[in-house]
């Protein structure tokens, strides 16, 4: 609570100031973009830096953030620098493979395919993603797809999840769902963000929060993994449309001794970008009691 509070003073005093938001390149800073999606602006957010410090500072917290705002072309990173297991979150870049290898022959997913799609985004089932992932060719056509995406940092391993990444390559991925790119036909990308805006409800957490049901329109995949110290890993990305912005979201965090204290980390934060993206103002994820954590102790 204390922390969501600097946050709210912070935001509080620069929209009285009315002043204008300073471009700092120490925590906020523009990727160099290679490959696709293209190169963006830098961001100017001075402040948001600033309120996400005093959270940091005030939570002890290890976490990561990126926005990817489609309407001004400008992305922001905070602590871009720092690595986190995937998790289910490489299960979006798994989908992403199949989707490219049905365009390239050029086909439609089979019934088959199908239930394994909806099971590996929507339940965020295991089994489905080790079947799929095998039906695709595994890591060597995973690392394609990342390379295709621009993506240097995080690698495919032979078994799905364990390997690190980090907001800026996570970032790449949801502007792929959110733009689309050119080795998926539009149509199998409509079914990739359908996937991810009709999750089952325990997985409905994360980058929706500060939303109530129906206000935003949200696509999302979630992960949550526990590390070698038995600390949680959790993340949430996608993309939000709401307000009249239109943005792709990433929030990663480590060290969390439960995997609910991650969750409610990550969405004190996807909370108070949201309110930002969309209003100007800072918001928190109990201002519409949007907790939907799933069940403790469940690695995903």
């Amino acid at each position: 609570m204390a922390a969501m509070t600097a946050l709210l003073l912070l935001f509080s005093a620069a929209a009285c100031a009315n002043r204008p938001v300073e471009d700092v390149s120490s925590g906020f800073e523009t990727a160099a973009e290679a490959g696709a999606p293209a190169a963006v602006p830098q961001a100017e957010s001075g402040p948001l830096e600033d309120a996400l410090n005093s959270y940091a500072a005030a939570s002890g917290t290890e976490f990561s953030a990126a926005v990817y705002d489609r309407t001004t072309g400008a992305s922001w990173y905070y602590n871009r620098q720092a690595s986190y297991l995937e998790a289910s979150l490489v299960k979006v870049p798994i989908l992403l493979t199949l989707l490219r290898q049905a365009t390239e022959e050029e086909r439609q997913l089979t019934p088959e395919e199908e239930d394994l799609c909806v099971m590996m985004i929507d339940y965020s089932d295991n089994d489905a993603t080790t079947a799929l992932y095998q039906s695709v060719g595994g890591a060597g056509e995973l690392a394609r797809t990342y390379e295709l995406l621009g993506i240097t940092d995080t690698s495919a391993g032979e078994v799905w999840g364990a390997n690190e990444t980090g907001v800026e390559d996570q970032l790449r991925i949801a502007r792929a769902v959110l733009d689309g790119v050119d080795w998926i036909s539009r149509d199998l990308r409509g079914y990739a963000v359908g996937l991810m805006e009709n999750v089952e409800d325990s997985q409905r957490w994360g980058i929706n929060a500060g939303f109530s049901d129906g206000e935003a329109d949200i696509a999302l995949k979630n992960g949550w993994l526990q590390d070698d110290e038995r600390a949680w890993n959790v993340g949430s990305t996608g993309f939000v449309r709401a307000g009249g912005s239109e943005y792709a979201v990433v929030v990663m965090t480590s060290g969390s001794p439960t995997m609910e204290e991650g969750v409610s980390v990550v969405e004190d934060i996807a909370a108070a970008i949201n309110s930002f993206e969309t209003s100007g103002i800072i918001g928190t994820a109990a201002d519409t009691g949007n907790s939907g954590i799933p069940g403790a102790g469940a690695a995903d």
